[in-house]
């Protein structure tokens, strides 16, 4: 007999009740509001009502969080520290700092998390534009000096671009190529303005293309096999890893309304060539900009190949500042000294420093960095002199490549001895790095944490180094300087042992991300991951770097879309793991191989056989939290397995570790597998009883993922003991939720899946055809179309479209042997009553063979046939 677990109510309660219990909050005694009703968006803040209304609806907001969020309006020009809210917020209270951030992240789901910005060491700061902001104070530079962000559009495109000097022809004739044609490459020398174009011309089409324009960055890709999951990484796309990543990415893209823009390809011309063509072959609607050194030679690829800016040919040219080159020079002189004029008796150094530079942008960004120092004259001079210099060098190259090359020797020339040591082992980072792993690259023993600070500053300000986002910036070298870099990295015989430096200061930089529970910084570390994992798996054969490169952002980029990914890096390296590597780094590689397995990505006693591993070295290490999550993940498999026995057993175990003050979220996350438990077990009342309370849990504790999860539990469970009349309302409810959610296509994918099911088993099959229509494409998109196939077979079968009912019958058949994962009872049931439609319709040899030809088909096929037939 199977033991009941004791479900802790009693202390789940008081928790919920402890979390809620605010007193009264007192008005700010800083400063009267500014007016009785500030508007900002769609929200208004009503200081006499106390409220706040978002599209004229109040929104729920308590006490505190109103007073909260009426002072950081009050004081949007700062950020506001946390001592100053809880003094003012909870005047009189003594609260722990938890509440303030409880408060803050329930705020940011009514206002979005662009609303309220955290500021590293300052506090917080309101981030939204408030109405009549810029008109009372005459002007938008008195209003803040740092003025709040545009509420972001569809897509990745940066919201301020870079201005384009010279380059309003050559915008407008790719904006008319990319009107007329899918594919369009921008092709031209390094350094030439190629990606600055780009961007600049995918801008007109924000507004046209509705899902959005999105830019895709490939400088930093070295392995051909990760351009699938960087496109979809960048696009913000799930690819389930249950098939091909081309073929899923290719699902995902199919019928969106898109313009990709994909960035420096040289290196990978032949593997981005081939993946296009295969894009644009399937989604009709696709169009993609690309930028290379060389064309793609793609069919119908159309070319735009970009000249170096212009600049004039008679040294005493009146209209100099007209020309592009002079432009861009004259204007990045004047971004460092504001009062620079051109004057004409500086016109004629000026067009020759344009002249000698071939009117490339990044020679010519590089010159002007140089002013302020030796002014245009001696620039002007330098140059000449570096240019002597390298006479007798590569002949065989491109010219415009010589004199990047010489801008760059020549700026580094410039550098004193400790800048450039910080130049040249800055060059290991491959994309972008914090300023914690550039102290710890390039610090040594004449130049100390303080001094990479300074100097890192000083390459900021010459162009050789990029600094980009607030409040925190992260820093990255062009590709072309990234590349000088390590040639004098080379030069000085330091590469071995500064790129050993770089894979442990990444290793070291997941673990603070890890740490701070932030997920972007992870995936903004990418490159440098995959870098130091290719240095670690070759000649230097470095086992503890390659696991942690593999293990400590796995599920990160799992989650972020990339699980295929994260799936090969955690098997290529379990031959390397070993008792010799670093036993937390081990644990958590155990953890990690399980949890990336489940859902039929790896056979269930592997997941089982990885995480009581995990587990083990936990209790060793003292590592509480992290066996009672092992626990619960063994749980989850062995309902995968169908073995309910050893499932409770595992809960059992989880539950009775949680003594008084045990946190929150796990609670949550224990509850949430119980509930599964007691719905497999029949107990479906007190699953939805148990799946209830951890759906509370997850609201008060803000842990914004879980909602979605757990509603999807409810739902499924109310179709699970036959309520398909409220699993229906409940499924179209939470998939109007996720349509509007940000990386919600998953929980929207499952959510129509099971209206699906719900109008079926309620006879609505007019309306379940209705809801499969929509389901067709994002099921797709999400790659668990066959996951889903029984659902759709037994639709299918009721409508009277008996081959396509069996053909999905047998993909589902096929899926389920390759994946060791049984059936849930939904999709039991909808089999066995698609079966039976099929026994009473067609001959046996007929339905066989129909299964057996859908086994063989893969999910473009069957979406393909579902819509032939729909139509």
């Amino acid at each position: 007999m199977v033991s009941r677990p004791v479900l802790q109510n009693t202390v789940e309660s008081e928790t919920i009740a402890a979390l809620s219990s605010f007193g009264s909050v007192p008005s700010s005694p800083d400063k009267p509001i500014e007016a009785s009703i500030l508007r900002f968006g769609a929200a208004e803040l009503d200081a006499v009502a106390h409220e706040l209304r978002i599209s004229g609806k109040r929104a729920p907001l308590g006490p505190r969080a109103f007073g909260l969020l009426k002072m950081l309006v009050e004081q949007r020009r700062r950020a506001v520290s946390k001592h100053e809210l809880l003094d003012t917020v909870w005047h009189g209270v003594i609260v722990e700092e938890n509440n303030l951030q409880v408060q803050i992240s329930a705020l940011r789901r009514l206002l979005g998390p662009q609303a309220i910005a955290t500021v590293p060491g300052r506090g917080y700061r309101f981030m939204l534009p408030v109405e009549g902001d810029i008109a009372a104070h005459g002007d938008i530079h008195s209003a803040s000096t740092e003025p709040a962000p545009a509420l972001p559009e569809i897509g990745n495109l940066p919201a301020r671009l870079p201005e384009l000097y010279g380059r309003d022809v050559d915008c407008a004739a790719v904006q008319a190529l990319l009107d007329h044609h899918a594919l369009v490459s921008i092709v031209g020398a390094a350094g030439i303005g190629k990606t600055r174009l780009a961007l600049a011309a995918a801008s007109a089409f924000v507004g046209t293309c509705a899902d959005g324009v999105w830019v895709v960055e490939l400088a930093a890709l070295n392995d051909p096999r990760l351009l699938v999951q960087t496109i979809a990484q960048s696009l913000r796309l799930v690819l389930p890893g249950l098939r091909e990543p081309t073929d899923e990415l290719a699902a995902a893209l199919r019928g969106r309304r898109t313009l990709l823009v994909i960035d420096n390809c040289e290196h990978l011309v032949d593997e981005v060539g081939s993946l296009v063509a295969r894009l644009l072959r399937d989604a009709g609607t696709l169009r993609i900009l690309a930028t290379s050194r060389e064309p793609l030679k793609v069919v119908d690829e159309h070319l735009y190949r970009v000249a170096p800016l212009s600049f004039p040919t008679d040294a005493n040219a009146g209209d100099a500042a007209q020309y592009g080159a002079v432009r861009l020079f004259v204007e990045r002189v004047r971004s460092l000294l504001p009062q620079f004029m051109l004057t004409l008796a500086i016109v004629g150094a000026v067009i020759e420093i344009c002249r000698r530079l071939d009117g490339l942008p990044l020679a010519i960004e590089l010159a002007a960095a140089r002013v302020p120092v030796l002014g245009v004259a001696g620039v002007q001079e330098r140059l000449g002199e570096r240019f002597r210099v390298l006479a007798g060098g590569s002949r065989v190259a491109p010219k415009r490549h010589q004199t990047l090359r010489a801008a760059l020797d020549w700026s580094h020339a410039l550098l004193d001895d400790d800048e450039r040591a910080v130049y040249r082992r800055l060059g290991v980072f491959i994309g972008s790095f914090s300023l914690e792993s550039a102290q710890s690259v390039a610090a040594s023993e004449r130049i100390d944490a303080w001094a990479v600070l300074e100097h890192l500053s000083s390459l900021v300000e010459k162009s050789l180094v990029m600094a980009e986002g607030e409040p925190r910036p992260r820093y990255r070298m062009l590709e072309s300087t990234r590349e000088h870099a390590l040639e004098q990295l080379t030069n000085a015989s330091e590469s071995e042992a500064w790129v050993a430096r770089h894979a442990d200061a990444t290793w070291r930089a997941l673990e603070r991300a890890i740490k701070q529970r932030r997920t972007d910084l992870v995936i903004a570390e990418m490159g440098n991951v995959r870098s130091a994992y290719e240095w670690a798996r070759g000649p230097a054969a470095n086992p503890a770097v390659a696991v942690a490169m593999a293990t400590l952002p796995a599920m990160v980029i799992a989650v972020d879309g990339a699980v295929q990914e994260a799936r090969q890096r955690l098997l290529e390296v379990e031959p390397l793991v070993s008792d010799a590597l670093p036993r937390a780094l081990v644990a958590r590689y155990w953890q990690w191989y399980g949890r990336i397995g489940l859902d039929g990505r790896l056979p269930a006693s592997r997941c089982v056989e990885a995480f009581q591993r995990a587990e083990r070295m936990f209790v060793e290490l003292g590592e509480l939290r992290h066996v009672h999550a092992c626990r619960r993940h063994v749980a989850e498999a062995m309902l995968d397995a169908g073995d309910l026995v050893a499932a409770v057993a595992s809960l059992e175990r989880a539950r009775a570790m949680e003594v008084a003050g045990w946190p929150l979220a796990d609670r949550m996350r224990r509850l949430r597998v119980e509930g599964l438990w007691l719905a497999k077990s029949g107990r479906i009342d007190e699953a939805l009883r148990t799946s209830s309370l951890a759906l509370e849990m997850a609201q008060r504790g803000t842990i914004d993922r879980y909602e979605l999860v757990l509603l999807d539990d409810i739902a499924r469970m109310h179709l699970d003991a036959g309520h398909g009349h409220e699993a229906a309302a409940r499924y179209r409810t939470l998939a109007e939720r996720a349509r509007h959610a940000k990386n919600a296509g998953l929980t929207l994918s499952n959510a129509l899946a099971g209206l699906i099911a719900a109008l079926t088993a309620e006879n609505e099959l007019d309306a379940a055809d209705a809801a499969a229509r929509e389901a067709l494409p994002v099921l797709g998109r999400s790659g668990i179309l066959i996951a889903r196939a029984d659902i759709l077979a037994c639709l299918m079968a009721r409508r009277g479209r008996f081959e396509l009912a069996a053909r999905l019958l047998g993909a589902s058949d096929r899926f389920r042997a390759d994946c060791e994962t049984p059936r849930d009872p939904i999709e039991e049931r909808s089999r066995e009553q698609a079966l039976a439609v099929l026994y009473d319709a067609v001959d046996r040899d007929t339905r066989v063979a129909w299964m057996a030809a859908g086994a063989t088909l893969g999910e473009d096929e069957l979406v393909e046939a579902i819509t032939a037939r729909a139509a």
